[in-house]
This record gives structure tokens, C-alpha cells and sequence, in this order.
């Protein structure tokens, strides 16, 4: 009974601008003019600030308007313009003209800025009604390589996250005259990461900033609701719970459960789906490159539907379903630490929430370590889709990966990057939308640096027949290590042709680029099923690959490979340059099999169970009798 009287206390004391929130017409707007503008400083209780209307710049921007104004008052005068502010309601003689959104320059003498009309954000409410046909039309992402990150095909380093698109399309606003920046806030985040977000973000006109974290419901907060009036921090939030990620602003404008904020795009993707929140400012950064708020998400209050040109659309009541990740972290002392989060899947931003993830994944299993050596992690877990398709995630990671010509990745990096770029592999397909129901992982850390690498392989016969059994066998080494002596028996088919069989004998990483050179065309999906299905097919760094070959005249379509072409039809394609979906095939894969590589060590009785990562290639020629 306490809490809702301070609650209706606080609410009747908040100023009534619902029923009066009159408009007036940039035609009554004219130099000279006072104002008053409405920001939040500090807390969630919006101030007012002086304003001074300079002059207007009609078609600053096609059929776009912008009303220049000066910012006035001892905490404007201070700050500036701050990246955060973007959507402050501005008044003149109690009548709304706009938001503010715009920044003119660096280093300005003035506290000079660009209101957006209001009429203009109006303009908005109007896209609701063609919401459901907009949202009919499937847009394909832009090309990204979350698949070949995927697959070991291409390394895992943060600029291939990076949805260059996506950020190059945001940059291409910015100049003189420029969108204020969006305060992108990692709360619950390592400098180190936040500051690696900046490097990758802060072109594209964010400021990536490290905050703190309110404890927040994933459901409506009617309370938190009631104080989304304008001039109140709002949310766009990417990703909640142990970690929480959102882009804060402004709101400007609210009618009834209705609010429009910002006063220029987040990204300007038209409909969209994601949870906005009551923000908290902690304070005001002042900064002659560029003030900005420092803030947090307190709690969901709606959902974000439009992202227009003129700013940004939501509903107030139940925030979307956000999907469920939950990673566990077994130190080497087998205590465990559980870290939940909540992300979005709109369909706009699919190229940069895998950015976002593994950001969060590297932060949540670099805290749960006991120290800042590098031990091997093995990974069990997967991606549960709403159709009922599961991916697993499992695999093993050693302490340090050697990457040609980048050095060595640690096992957090790579298993991060491996398990972001699979979920972007989904999220971003090119085929037809793919909801996931939840992420599971579960990290275990293992002392030392398990990997091991191929010695020698041989065959205990040079010659065999079809339908003979030949036996491969493999030494392995394991670093700093002993040796181990593995053999595997491959069945000879009784349709195999040709002069020669190849045997390959390799780690997962190393078959599958053996097979990136010689049949690329393995690696083309054409539709959402050839993704999900080479996804759960993908090999392990922990198993040993036996692969038995023989020469081929075909070709791979669609991912599909056809043999033994008629030498006719062959020799005529051959004379042809393919293109599209088709390649040739000079090899077809007849028998592949795999072992699991466990060695003993001097700690083996302690860790009986403990796998090795294998790497290298080694490759044999057998003769084949017809």
C-alpha cells in the first residue's frame, strides 16, 4: 500500500503535458523566439532549459526542414549538445515544435543545435497502418560471413562481425550537420570490451559508453510507464539481464499509450520489433569533443515499432518476447557461474546482434575465470529453434590456436566467435526468417593447453581392391606432451573407380578448408534447411577426420554434387565458364570417419575425460586394382 502512494504521489506531481500538449506549425516559428526545452540531467525527472530559436533551414534534407535554435541555462550553456538528448521535446509558449536531434559541428563556441518539427514526427504515426504489409515483405540482409566464421572457413576476428553495411549506411548521415550521436550503453561490461565497441561503433555515430546495471523485469512496468512522459530518458534495448545493452535518448512526444522519441532514425529500418525502457542518467559527461549521457535501463515499458527518418515510434504495454541465453561457466575447480540474458531478434539489426553476443559471451566467461591464464574450454550446448530444430554447439577449445598470419586466438575467443557467427548464420540467413526459441551453453575450463598436432600417417598396404578394408594409422603429438598411436579401418566401396584413391587425414578446421579448395561449391546453401543442415554437420576440433576420395567428373549444384558425368556431357561443360550456383568436381568424397582424441597425460588421473584439439593434414595415395 506504501509503494502505489508514493507511486500516485509522484505521478500527480509530474507535469500534465498529455491533455496539454499543443502543437505549433513550423509556419508560426520565426527567428528570435524564447522557448523552453525538456532533458533529463540526472535521474529520471526531466529539467527545463532555456532556448532561443535562430532561424530555420528549409530542405536541409529532401522535403525536411530543421529549426535551429541556441540552448540557454547554466546546465545547457555547460554540456552542449549531448549525445543522449536526441528527442528533447522544445516549447514556446507551451506549444511543442519539435525535438531536438540534430548537432551542428565540434568545438562550437554556442550550444547550437537542430530541432526536428514536429509535424514531421507526426508523419509518423501514419506508417502504422501499413505496418503488416511492410512487415510482409522479406528483406535479405546485407552480405555478411557469419557461415564461413561458422564452418572454420574465414578467422573470427571483430571486424568480420562488424555489419559494415548496416554501420556504413548510419555513417552516411553524418557530416557538419549530423544526427546527435546515440549514447550506446554496456552496462555490466569490461573497459577493454567497451572499448573495442567504440573502435567498431563509434563511427557510425554512437557513443559506446560503460555504465552500470539496474536489476530489470523482462515484463511491462506499469509504474515505470507512468513517468515516460516527454522529456524522459528512453531505451532501445538490444540486450538485457547479466548484461545490458541499449541506445538512450529522448522522448519527445506522447499521446495516450503512444510516444514518439529521437527526432532522427536509429537506423532508420522502418518497422521493427524490439523492447523500449525508462532510462536513469546518472550524469552529464561534459566533453569539448562531445557531452554525453551516462545511463542505465531501469525497466521495459513497451515496445519500439517505427524507425523513421523523423525519429522513433512505440507502444507502451508489453515489451516483445525477447529470446533466452544462458551461459554457465565451470572453473577449474568445478565451481560453476550462470549468467542469463534476453536478446532481440529483429530482423533489421541481424547483422549486428552476433556483434553484440559475442561481446556479452567474451565478457560473462572472461569474469567467471580464476585467472588470466589460458586454459582449454570444452563446450556442450546449443541453438533450440521455435520450429524444433536443434543445432549443437559442442565442441573443444585448446588454451591457444595457432592462425596463420594472425598469430595465436585464445580458446575464449575462438569459442565465442565460433558460437556468435552460428547464431548469425541463422538470424541473418538470406532465405526466410528463422526464430531461435533459446541458447543453451555450457563452458567448462580445463587446465593447460590441450591440442595436439598429426606426426605421421600411414597404411598398412599400398595396393586394394573395391570391397577391400584398408587400415589408416596416425600418430599424434600432444603439445609439450606424449605421443599416441591412433588406426581406423576405411572400407574400399565396391563402386570405386579410377587408377588412384587419395586418404586424408586431418583435424576438422583443416578438412574442412581442404574442402573449401577443392570444392567450393560444398559451401553454397540455397535454402534455409542446406543452412541448418550444414551447420549441425560441421566437424569438431577434437576428433580425428578420416576421408577416403576418389577422382570425379561432376559438378556441385546448389550445394549438391552429381558424379560421374558421361565424359561427352562432361567435356562440353568443360569447355564453358559456369556460373551461378554451379561448379566443377574433381573429387568425390566416398567414406569419411572420425575418431575422438583423448591422451594420457601425467594429470590423466585427474582428468580422465579430458579431450585434445587436433590440427594439421597429412595426405596418402593408394592404388587401386580394378
Amino acid at each position: 500500500m506504501r509503494r502505489w502512494l508514493c507511486f500516485l504521489i509522484l505521478f500527480a506531481a509530474l507535469p500534465l503535458f498529455l491533455p496539454a500538449q499543443e502543437i505549433m506549425p513550423l509556419a508560426e516559428v520565426k527567428p528570435g523566439m524564447a522557448g523552453i526545452g525538456r532533458t533529463v540531467f540526472r535521474g529520471d525527472r526531466p529539467e527545463e532549459f532555456p532556448i532561443e530559436v535562430v532561424d530555420i533551414m528549409r530542405n536541409f534534407y529532401p522535403k525536411r526542414n530543421l529549426i535551429i535554435i541556441r540552448l540557454k541555462g547554466e546546465k545547457a550553456e555547460h554540456t552542449g549538445v549531448a549525445a543522449g538528448m536526441s528527442g528533447s521535446p522544445i516549447y514556446i509558449d507551451g506549444k511543442m515544435i519539435g525535438a531536438l536531434s540534430y548537432s551542428l559541428a565540434i568545438f562550437v563556441r554556442e550550444p547550437l543545435a537542430g530541432v526536428t518539427p514536429i509535424e514531421e514526427m507526426l508523419e509518423i504515426f501514419g506508417h502504422e497502418d501499413t505496418r503488416d504489409r511492410e512487415l510482409a515483405l522479406f528483406v535479405p540482409p546485407p552480405p555478411n560471413k557469419f557461415l564461413e566464421m561458422a564452418l572454420g572457413l574465414t578467422e573470427t576476428t571483430w571486424e568480420n562481425f562488424a555489419p559494415q553495411d548496416l554501420l556504413q549506411a548510419r555513417a552516411a548521415r553524418l557530416g557538419t550537420l549530423r544526427p546527435i550521436d546515440l549514447p550506446l550503453a554496456f552496462g555490466g561490461m569490461q573497459p577493454r570490451l567497451t572499448d573495442l565497441a567504440a573502435t567498431l561503433l563509434q563511427p557510425a555515430g554512437f557513443q559506446i559508453m560503460s555504465s552500470g546495471s539496474v536489476a530489470s523485469a523482462v515484463n511491462y512496468d506499469a509504474e515505470s510507464a507512468a513517468l515516460l512522459q516527454p522529456g524522459a530518458a528512453i531505451g532501445a534495448v538490444l540486450m538485457t539481464g547479466d548484461t545490458d545493452i541499449e541506445a538512450l535518448g529522448t522522448v519527445s512526444y506522447r499521446r495516450d499509450n503512444r510516444v514518439l522519441a529521437f527526432g532522427h532514425p536509429f537506423f532508420n529500418s522502418g518497422p521493427v520489433e524490439m523492447p523500449i525502457s525508462l532510462a536513469k542518467i546518472l550524469l552529464i559527461v561534459p566533453s569539448d569533443i562531445g557531452s554525453f549521457k551516462m545511463g542505465v535501463s531501469s525497466s521495459l515499458v513497451g515496445a519500439l515499432r517505427q524507425d523513421r527518418t523523423t525519429g522513433i515510434f512505440g507502444v507502451i504495454g508489453e515489451p516483445p518476447v525477447l529470446t533466452p541465453l544462458t551461459v554457465r561457466y565451470t572453473d577449474e575447480i568445478g565451481q560453476t557461474s550462470q549468467f542469463e540474458f534476453r536478446f532481440t531478434e529483429e530482423r533489421t539489426i541481424n547483422t549486428l546482434m552476433p556483434l553484440i553476443m559475442r561481446f556479452v559471451l567474451v565478457n560473462a566467461l572472461e569474469s567467471g575465470r580464476l585467472a588470466t591464464g589460458e586454459n582449454s574450454l570444452q563446450l556442450t550446448g546449443g541453438i533450440q529453434l521455435q520450429s524444433g530444430t536443434k543445432i549443437s554447439l559442442d565442441d573443444f577449445y585448446p588454451g591457444f590456436t595457432p592462425i596463420s598470419g594472425f598469430g595465436f586466438l585464445s580458446g575464449i575467443l575462438k569459442s565465442t566467435g565460433e558460437v556468435a557467427s552460428t547464431v548469425g548464420a541463422i538470424m541473418a540467413n538470406n532465405f526466410q526468417p528463422a526464430k531461435i526459441a533459446r541458447i543453451d551453453l555450457n563452458f567448462t575450463s580445463i587446465p593447460g593447453r590441450r591440442s595436439a598436432t598429426i606426426e605421421q600417417v600411414w597404411i598398412d598396404r599400398s595396393e586394394v581392391e573395391p570391397g577391400d578394408t584398408v587400415t589408416v594409422f596416425a600418430r599424434v603429438k600432444a603439445f609439450q606432451g606424449p605421443e599416441k598411436l591412433l588406426q581406423q579401418k576405411l572400407a574400399i566401396p565396391r563402386h570405386a573407380d579410377g587408377r588412384f584413391l587419395t586418404i586424408n587425414v586431418g583435424g576438422g578446421d583443416d578438412m574442412t578448408q581442404l574442402e573449401l579448395r577443392t570444392a567450393p561449391g560444398r559451401f553454397i546453401v540455397r535454402n534455409l534447411q542446406q543452412l541448418l543442415t550444414i551447420l549441425q554437420d560441421r566437424r569438431r576440433n577434437d576428433f580425428l577426420y578420416y576421408q577416403l576420395r576418389q577422382p570425379d567428373q561432376g559438378l556441385i549444384i546448389d550445394g549438391e554434387q552429381l558424379s560421374s558425368l558421361p565424359p561427352s556431357i562432361y567435356s562440353i561443360l568443360q569447355s564453358q565458364n559456369l556460373k551461378g550456383n554451379a561448379s566443377f568436381a574433381r573429387e568425390q568424397i566416398l567414406t569419411e570417419a572420425r575418431q575422438k582424441i583423448t591422451i594420457a597425460t601425467a594429470k590423466a588421473a585427474t582428468l580422465p575425460s579430458a579431450a585434445f584439439a587436433v590440427s594439421g593434414l597429412k595426405t596418402l595415395r593408394i592404388k587401386l586394382r580394378s
